[in-house]
């Protein structure tokens, strides 16, 4: 997965490591069948590629969660 982070967030190692990891996902789709959340409702954003979307984004601008994040939101109809 692409990763948009700055040189300054990449100077800390927490970041540094979650964009490793982010880097790692290649979109192969395995994880869904495991997911009792995607297998239960069926929805992408629901899965564990909808959350890695969701975690990218918060640390990419520095934003925490909030109870409406993006996957709820849609859901909610907002």
């Amino acid at each position: 997965m692409k990763t948009e982070f700055s040189l300054a967030q990449l100077a800390d190692p927490d970041i540094a490591e979650a964009d490793k990891i982010l880097r790692a996902c290649v979109h192969c789709g395995f994880c869904t069948a495991t997911c009792p959340t995607y297998v239960l409702l069926g929805d992408e954003l629901d899965s564990p590629r909808g959350r890695i979307y969701l975690m990218k984004e918060m640390l990419e601008s520095g934003k925490p969660a909030t109870p409406l994040s993006r996957c709820r939101r849609r859901r909610l109809g907002l």
